[in-house]
């Protein structure tokens, strides 16, 4: 009884064989899809450890990159996303999914950047606003000139808006793009 029911696991339900690697991907997917994203990493990195030269590792390197970027998983790492998608190109460059995984290396590259800039033009706004609030409270001699310097800071503050704005919208176009070539790859 025990040796037929061990003979069902490895062969399965369909009378096929199943590999090790095979089972771990299977249970890697599982845990994806029921969404414990933590647990299916650690089941992807063993795939891609254990069997590194095997097609298993290939798409376990791939799902390593794409649970970083998955838009339902709380722990999702864009700079993980980034470096497990450089390893995948490189590991697997002839892999059907590697202009795909490009996009997305391209996508993490500029929303990093877009990120930096931001925070960067955030505190350049905080910045003038505190710079603003000491000069307000100045004495009023000093009033002709603080409006030239607001004017200035407004000048700044208004074209740095308008150079996020029009990153913003590049941004947005180039998903936009992304979005086609992937439901034209997936037709």
């Amino acid at each position: 009884m025990i040796a037929s029911t061990a003979l069902f696991f490895l062969i399965g339900c369909g009378g096929k064989a199943v590999t090790y690697e095979q089972q771990l991907i299977s249970e890697a997917d599982s845990l994806f899809h029921a969404g414990n994203y933590e647990y299916a990493k650690v089941k992807y990195d063993k795939i891609r450890t254990l069997k590194p030269s095997t097609p298993a590792a290939c798409n376990a390197q791939y799902y390593l990159g794409y649970i970083n970027i998955y838009y339902e998983n709380p722990f999702a790492n864009w700079d993980a996303a980034l470096r497990e998608f450089k390893l995948f190109v490189s590991l697997y460059p002839e892999d059907a999914r590697v202009d795909e995984v490009n996009s997305w290396i391209k996508l993490l590259v500029v929303m990093k950047s877009f990120k930096k800039e931001f925070l960067g033009t955030s505190k350049d706004l905080d910045s003038l606003k505190m710079e603003q609030n000491a000069r307000s409270q100045s004495s009023s001699a000093k009033t002709a000139a603080n409006i030239d310097v607001l004017t200035e800071s407004l000048r700044t503050c208004t074209h740095a808006r308008d150079s996020l704005d029009k990153k913003g919208k590049d941004l947005e176009n180039f998903i936009l793009d992304l979005v086609k070539k992937c439901q034209a790859a997936g037709q």
